[in-house]
């Protein structure tokens, strides 16, 4: 009942915000998830959400169905589109945006050239840790950093890399972790009519460590054929299954650790699933998520493991220490054999690990608290420029009198 009041209070109160979120396409990744995630929360709450899309490949529109958030879909062309930087501009002035958001590279881009000079202003994200841009992603950061006002990262880890980069001062630059609603989640695993053990490994008897995400460097898959490698010696029992596609980046990728686990494969110990859809249900039937990540932000499918009760075990990146409540979920170095015995010892503690993992993700990660820190970093340049343009009001009245 309180919910749906919330939109008329917000609005009797005057706190309504008009928001516009930019991002490359609505696929199945971290950043999609968590900007529909936040666009559906903060439309909830009675705030004008538009997400703006640089390409029209969108699959995941139909879970913004009934939502209240409008959907732009345009098509970038070329590395820098001059047309999409008009036509945003000219949305953001006919939705009359109180501010916009960028996500990602091409979002931060796009969005912050866009609201130049048009007293929007215009925050950045940063959803990642200590990579690397290519010549054409630097000599673009060069072009839109004087129009960025703000940077959200999804990390502490995160917010230190992009201070470097962007070079805002401190009280410009923003954490706020990703979030996830967890009754959903809940719901979503427990009505799943998926059977892992059955459709990929054809044996109800056997345990499976997952790891979930594109196939690309920074997440190490040759790593964690190693791990699967380890694990199974100590354990015939277990089976490995890795969820995700080929990154687009690099394709070849894919195929060097499908060669790499091509034994385990063939013995039928791992099992590459693709991409799916129904991710979270998948992970919720395993014993154990696993990841070899060397760098990213906060990761979405962890808070979903820990939400539907999977334990975790993960090596050293971003903020995963301050994330997992056990020191030993987090495995120092990258050997193999000690993430193998992590997992073995998660799997052991899985009752006690999954209360604990739930507890953490109610305190400190539901989409509530998302948007609640989201909404505090808005407010604060909206009224900052609100304030200012009340000033400048004033001195022109001053001027005519």
């Amino acid at each position: 009942m309180v919910a749906a009041c919330l939109p008329d209070v917000a609005q009797a109160l005057g706190l309504n915000m008009r928001i516009v979120m930019v991002i490359s396409s609505l696929i199945y990744g971290g950043a999609e998830t968590q900007a529909i995630a936040l666009g559906r929360e903060l439309a909830r709450r009675g705030h004008a959400v538009s997400i703006y899309t640089l390409g029209k490949e969108n699959p995941r529109l139909p879970e913004l169905d009934a939502s209240g958030v409008e959907v732009v879909e345009d098509q970038k062309r070329g590395k820098l589109d001059f047309g999409i930087i008009r036509r945003l501009r000219q949305h953001l002035s006919r939705y009359r945006a109180d501010l916009v958001h960028g996500y990602l590279y091409d979002g931060n881009l796009y969005a912050s050239i866009a609201a130049a000079c048009s007293g929007i202003p215009a925050l950045v994200s940063e959803r990642n840790d200590d990579y690397a841009l290519n010549f054409n992603q630097r000599v673009g950061l060069l072009a839109f950093r004087p129009f960025v006002t703000g940077l959200v990262a999804n990390s502490h880890a995160g917010a230190d890399f992009a201070r470097r980069m962007f070079r805002l001062p401190d009280d410009r630059i923003h954490v706020v972790w990703n979030g996830i609603d967890i009754a959903t989640a809940r719901q979503n695993a427990a009505a799943s009519q998926i059977d892992i053990k059955h459709e990929f490994f054809q044996d109800p008897g056997v345990r499976i460590a997952c790891l979930v995400g594109t196939l690309r460097l920074s997440k190490d898959f040759m790593l964690a054929v190693e791990v699967a490698k380890s694990l199974i010696r100590t354990d015939s029992g277990w089976r490995i299954l890795f969820v995700g596609g080929p990154a687009p980046e690099a394709p070849e990728y894919f195929d060097q650790v499908r060669y790499a686990a091509r034994d385990l494969v063939a013995a039928g110990r791992c099992h590459f699933a693709g991409l799916r859809k129904d991710v979270l249900e998948v992970v919720s039937q395993c014993e154990a998520l696993f990841s070899t990540s060397r760098y990213e932000g906060f990761p979405n499918v962890v808070l979903e493991a820990m939400a539907v009760g999977t334990p975790v075990v993960s090596t050293e990146y971003s903020d995963i220490r301050l994330i997992l409540p056990e020191p030993w979920q987090v495995v120092p170095g990258r050997r193999p054999a000690d993430i193998a015995q992590a997992i073995l010892r998660a799997d052991r503690e899985r009752e006690r690990l999954a209360a604990a993992q739930c507890a953490w993700v109610e305190a400190n990660a539901t989409i509530g608290r998302a948007a609640d820190a989201l909404l505090d970093v808005y407010r604060r340049y909206a009224d900052a420029e609100e304030s200012r343009s009340e000033q400048l009001t004033k001195g022109h009245e001053g001027e005519r009198t």
